[in-house]
């Protein structure tokens, strides 16, 4: 699959990020360089392009720099999984009440296109394949974009309201373990296969 973004950017993105930096206080090579435990040459390095960074100091400079979204690049420059979509214009992730306008708009395209979805579903016979045509992939389309939807709003709520976003992301973890709604760990697979 061809991504949206080049790899052989990356460094420019990171001094993109660096420059433009969310938090003034490490604009600088140097500032940078010691929140990433790097010292300036080698910031100077990933930013020529000369040395490829190991995609989780790429991801901690995004985060040190409040650049998510460089993040959501990373993940889609290097194919890390299926959803590793391009992030949305960082413009509409500066405000909550414009994130959330989006947000409802996104759900509301998704309930409609859900309920399309639902009904070419129970149409199909019983041992059939469904049918996959473009209208189809569209109303599926829509269900996947919920997720660029509440990514940006996240980074909006960060942003302008200061939320959390590691609290909540603990939040929903706690919850969907209390609930066993997540993959079992490795060690509860093994007690399972010990029990059987």
């Amino acid at each position: 699959m061809n991504t949206y973004y080049r790899k052989s950017n990356l460094g420019k993105w990171l001094r993109y990020f660096r420059i433009n930096s969310r938090d003034s206080s490490i604009e600088s090579q140097n500032a940078l360089g010691k929140e990433l435990h790097l010292d300036q040459k080698q910031i100077s390095k990933i930013e020529r392009g000369e040395v490829e960074p190991r995609i989780e100091t790429s991801f901690k400079w995004c985060e040190i720099t409040g650049w998510e979204e460089g993040q959501d690049i990373i993940a889609h420059m290097y194919e890390l999984h299926p959803f590793a979509v391009p992030p949305v214009h960082p413009e509409l992730s500066e405000r909550l009440s414009d994130s959330i306008g989006n947000m409802r708009q996104q759900m509301m395209t998704a309930i409609e296109s859900l309920n399309h979805i639902e009904k070419a579903n129970n149409k199909r016979r019983p041992g059939r394949d469904l049918d996959i045509d473009d209208v189809l992939k569209k109303r599926i389309s829509d269900q996947f974009d919920l997720m660029p939807a509440v990514k940006s709003m996240m980074y909006a709520a960060k942003r302008d309201i200061g939320l959390d976003i590691r609290e909540i992301n603990q939040m929903w973890t706690s919850g969907c373990v209390a609930d066993q709604v997540v993959m079992p760990t490795m060690s509860q697979i093994e007690l399972e296969k010990v029990t059987v």
